[in-house]
């Protein structure tokens, strides 16, 4: 649990005009960040940086994302930065709409169980990404540089790895970013230009210990995901989650049918 500083705190509700309800903290997903309800029914996220690191279109990627259209997320309502000297930190909070659906992994970003998922979810996140890949930005959240580099230390060169086709990604579609049974699309800190079909494969990859939910990813967007560049983004995913094993026990949880998916992507892609 990332706990705020309480000077922090009285920092974040002075500048933003709310109270936090500390009872309500919660860590993200990789535990850099903590968010609170606050007494006018909102939500604030609170992150910091040291200033070297900051990364200006992550830093703003809420505030960014709220002018796509089409596609369900928390409103955004405003943004404060300060510089943090005593600490070398730079932090900024954000205060964005309260979400009450739960994430559908509650803990982490991998599923580890098959989740209750209507038709209907289904058909507006079908929608939902469709929006968002036809949404026009000059962000970039995959470089092509990341991309062949990642997989090459992974798997070796053992294919040609360029993308041909992008389209605009939420960047971070893991299934701890994602609502039900109503569905919204949380934490737009990465959004921007990515592989076509690079938000399922994220979905996908990140429910392989969970080979129905994987299947009805792949059934979902199958065009998507076996184009071309589909297949080159299913293969990074799958690089990640390799490069990963050896830290986080859940990607390790993934490691056997990750690598017998890069195995066959490879054979594809060849």
């Amino acid at each position: 649990m990332v706990q705020l500083p309480d000077d922090v705190i009285a920092q974040v509700e002075r500048r933003l005009d709310v109270r936090l309800d500390r009872s309500s903290a919660r860590t993200g997903a990789w535990a850099t960040s903590a968010g609170h309800r606050t007494d006018r029914g909102t939500w604030v996220r609170v992150d910091s940086r040291p200033p070297s690191v900051i990364q200006p279109q992550s830093w703003v990627g809420a505030e960014a994302a709220s002018v796509i259209p089409g596609v369900p997320k928390p409103a955004w309502f405003q943004s404060v930065t300060w510089a943090d000297t005593s600490r070398e930190r730079v932090w900024r909070a954000e205060e964005m709409e309260l979400i009450t659906d739960p994430v559908v992994a509650v803990t982490g970003t991998m599923l580890t169980a098959p989740p209750e998922l209507s038709d209907t979810w289904w058909a507006e996140l079908r929608a939902a990404l469709a929006a968002l890949a036809g949404f026009r930005t000059f962000r970039v959240s995959g470089r092509q540089e990341l991309i062949t580099r990642r997989v090459s230390q992974v798997l070796g060169g053992a294919v040609d790895t360029t993308i041909t086709q992008w389209a605009t990604s939420h960047g971070d579609l893991h299934w701890g970013n994602i609502t039900a049974p109503r569905l919204f699309l949380l934490d737009w800190a990465d959004w921007g230009l990515a592989p076509r079909g690079n938000d399922a494969a994220c979905l996908w990859g990140s429910a392989l210990a969970v080979p129905d939910t994987a299947d009805r990813v792949h059934a979902e967007f199958r065009d998507d995901l076996n184009c071309r560049s589909g297949k080159i983004a299913r293969l990074w995913v799958c690089s990640n989650i390799l490069r990963m094993a050896d830290q986080r026990a859940d990607a390790r949880d993934l490691a056997e049918p990750a690598r017998a998916a890069a195995d066959q992507l490879v054979k594809d892609l060849r």
